[in-house]
This record gives structure tokens, C-alpha cells and sequence, in this order.
């Protein structure tokens, strides 16, 4: 990619960013802010992901592993609530912070 096309992919990036509203910012934030608590919750940290992303997809591979079903299952659970958590918040935040901060996002 040259300069010109460069430049001119990030002043539509900066052009679309400044076209948000409040509402569409705060929501964002909400869901990030849940996404990064449960992260720390459930995973601690990079390597703690990974760690559990191996454990849901070759739990049935190790005998050891599968003769303990809950730590499949957990990891399992763990990876879905961080992927469908945060993005139900963004959007609950979307839809409720204007009924109940009426002032600030009308």
C-alpha cells in the first residue's frame, strides 16, 4: 500500500470515528470495560487463554482430561461467556443508558 492510499484509508477511519455519537462511545466502553473484567476473571492473563482454549478443543484426546469432564466443560463455558457477554452489554448499554440518564444522551 502506497502513501496516498495510506493516508487516505486513515482520514476515512479518523472521518468515521468523529461520526459516533455519545451513546455509540459509552456503549463501546461498557462493553470493553466487561470484556477486560471478565478477561482478568477468567483467563488472568494471555498465556491463561490460551491454556484454556486448548483445554476445550482436546479435552477427548487425553484420557486423563476427559475422565474429568468439568474442566473441558468450564473452559467451554469460560470462552462462551467472554465472547457473548460483553457484546450483550454494549447493547443493553446502548438501549438503557437513555432511559436512565435521559440529560446526558437524549
Amino acid at each position: 500500500m502506497n502513501s496516498a492510499a495510506f493516508k487516505e484509508q486513515l482520514a476515512n477511519l479518523i472521518q468515521w470515528a468523529q461520526s459516533g455519537t455519545k451513546l455509540t462511545y459509552a456503549s463501546i466502553g461498557v462493553g470493553l470495560f466487561v470484556a477486560l473484567i471478565l478477561f482478568r476473571m477468567f483467563f488472568k492473563h494471555v498465556p491463561g487463554f490460551i491454556h484454556c482454549v486448548g483445554f476445550s478443543v482436546s479435552t477427548g484426546k487425553n484420557p486423563d482430561v476427559a475422565a474429568e469432564p468439568s474442566l473441558g466443560s468450564s473452559s467451554r463455558l469460560k470462552l462462551l461467556l467472554g465472547t457473548l457477554l460483553p457484546p450483550a452489554s454494549g447493547y443493553a448499554a446502548y438501549l438503557l443508558l437513555p432511559k436512565y440518564f435521559p440529560n446526558f444522551f437524549q
